[in-house]
């Protein structure tokens, strides 16, 4: 005779295979729903760097399993370093915290001060090409590059860290042009550089091809500044060339302008560490002992965010152009790109240039 199992036995029993079913179904849940990710942004609110990441933004949850709050925190101070430094060093390995940094190259290879962080030991999650449009107060009556040789103002450059892209970029051309300048330094992102603009602090800066289409071009219109020339990007032969997304002159064809050749020695050669760095001006990343696996689906949200044809129109919108990014594999070969161009004699200059 089959024995009847008793109520108490029962109830344990069908809670047992209750639990079961339920860890199951918990661990199919995918590991982003119902979290929020935070980008780390390096620089302040309203600048390039701000604006490309609130961007993503906006359209990255659709692409990642789970569909995640995605916040963004600004953590602005030391040209982007203290941001850097903070999810290379705090921010947890959970996939929860990704890096949207800009013109981090330079500090590191130059050892800023305060640097503790390192690209090379950072999960390259994407990256994207970006050059920076240099430009100058109209009341220097620089109309154009032979213009640059006498204005009727003094030059004034204004940066964030002597490390900076930003900086190194700016002093570097005008030392090969041989045009004397004053610099200031030390101002915390682009748009309390375009204060100092309008304000006659200085009158020499530059910003990336995001900051100068949605912020630049309005003192453009306004005839406050006059824009110079773009630095460009290097090119796979080593070379500067022109970011086809501007139609302004590559630094390059600027000097050639006013010099009637191309630059050369040993300056040049450092300005090509600049324009390698911007080559992967965006580099997005997170904590270095993050999860392969937390790894992969952000890598693969991040390209289905810049390969979203609402992402793309937005980007035309917004941006007035399409980013040119990189994701995954691309984006460490080029990261390794730039790390070559800057090895060797050109890097010392770059040194001695900094602390002067």
């Amino acid at each position: 005779m089959r024995k009847k199992m008793s109520p108490f036995f029962a109830a344990v029993f069908f809670g047992f295979l209750f639990l079961c079913a339920a860890s199951i179904i918990f661990a199919q849940e995918p590991y982003y729903k119902g979290k929020t990710v935070r980008f780390v942004v390096n620089f302040s609110a309203g600048g390039p760097t701000d604006v490309f990441g609130r961007l993503i933004a906006r359209y990255l949850p659709k692409h990642i399993d789970g569909n995640p709050t995605v916040a963004v925190q600004n953590m602005a101070g030391a040209g982007g370093v203290i941001g850097a430094n903070y999810v290379y060093e705090i921010a947890k390995a959970d996939g929860l915290t990704v890096g949207v940094f800009s013109g981090m190259y330079l500090p590191q290879f130059l050892g800023g001060s305060g640097v503790r962080y390192d690209l090379k030991n950072m999960p390259i999650i994407a990256g994207a090409a970006e050059t920076p449009v240099a430009y100058v107060r109209a009341d220097t009556e620089v109309k154009g590059p032979a213009d640059l040789l006498k204005p009727s103002k003094p030059i004034v450059v204004g940066g964030f860290t002597r490390e900076s892209n930003k900086d190194v970029g700016l002093r570097l051309a005008l030392d090969l042009l041989g045009v004397p300048y004053r610099y200031v330094t030390g101002y915390a992102g682009v748009a309390e550089l375009r204060v100092a603009i309008q304000r006659g602090e200085i009158n020499y800066t530059a910003e990336s091809l995001t900051g100068y289409n949605t912020g630049g071009i309005l003192m453009v219109r306004e005839g406050v500044v006059v824009p110079l020339y773009q630095e460009g990007l290097l090119g796979p032969d080593g070379e500067i060339i022109r970011d086809s997304r501007s139609e302004l002159l590559s630094f390059r064809e600027f000097f050639r302008k006013v010099k009637g050749s191309d630059p050369s020695g040993p300056l040049a050669e450092a300005f090509k560490i600049s324009a390698g760095s911007n080559t992967m001006l965006r580099f997005i990343t997170v904590s270095p002992k993050t999860p392969i696996e937390l790894i992969q689906i952000l890598k693969k949200a991040f390209r289905g965010t810049f390969d979203d044809p609402e992402f793309k129109a937005e980007s035309d919108r917004v941006l007035q152009f399409q980013t040119l990014a990189f994701v995954g594999e691309e984006a460490e070969k080029v990261n390794a790109a730039v790390f070559r161009a800057a090895s060797g004699p050109a890097r010392e200059v770059l040194k001695k240039l900094t602390q002067q």
